[in-house]
């Protein structure tokens, strides 16, 4: 997969833009052979949902924010230019959100699915999850493990995460008024487990 497949399909644009089109080009064609190479390195990973959140996902912001740093750029400078690229991708998403809550019954329809989507989307070789509720008021659960905190601490670049985790606020308040997504704390800001909280509007 390239760039240009994953949900960070404006990449290229975006660092024209930024860095002029000669440098951004460069730095463009720098980000897509590291994000090959991150493809290499995890090849053997087979599991078809885990390769959809590292190829469409997580490595492209990843191979971004490894681009700059080797760059000369300082982390916070790097960290503040790939959150433009992942809050473009969480808009997107919060847009798909956002069309749900058009049908009627919008948090029983969740309620019924959530489990059956998580267990899917996100297998127990990634994450560890605890369901606590899914009552006709709050659906609750706990991820003691990440895979987005398991490859940016392995990728020695903890610090990335807190921006995947940012794209979650975004994405899912695309769910008001029909559902309202809470959540204290998160693996990659430093806590002991990601609370998550979809309670019914």
């Amino acid at each position: 997969m390239t760039l240009k497949e994953s949900k960070f399909y404006f990449l290229q644009d975006d660092c024209c833009e930024e860095f002029g089109t000669e440098a951004g080009k460069e730095r463009y064609q720098k980000t897509e052979q590291r994000y090959q190479a991150l493809q290499d390195e995890h090849q053997k990973e087979q599991n078809p949902a885990i390769r959809e959140h590292l190829l469409r996902n997580l490595f492209p912001p990843l191979a971004y924010y490894q681009t700059l740093l080797s760059d000369g750029f300082s982390q916070q400078a790097a960290l503040e230019f790939v959150e433009k690229e992942t809050e473009k991708a969480a808009l997107q998403k919060k847009a798909a959100m956002k069309s749900m809550t058009r049908l009627p019954f919008t948090y029983l329809m969740y309620r019924l699915f959530v489990k059956k989507f998580m267990t899917k989307n996100f297998p127990t070789e990634g994450w560890e999850t605890q369901w606590l509720e899914c009552s006709g008021t709050s659906i609750r659960f706990h991820l003691n493990r990440c895979l987005y905190w398991d490859i940016c601490q392995k990728e020695g670049c903890p610090e990335l995460c807190q921006v995947y985790c940012k794209n979650d606020d975004i994405a899912f308040a695309g769910l008001l008024p029909k559902i309202r997504f809470e959540r204290s704390q998160t693996l990659g800001t430093g806590g002991t487990c990601c609370d998550f909280c979809f309670r019914k509007g």
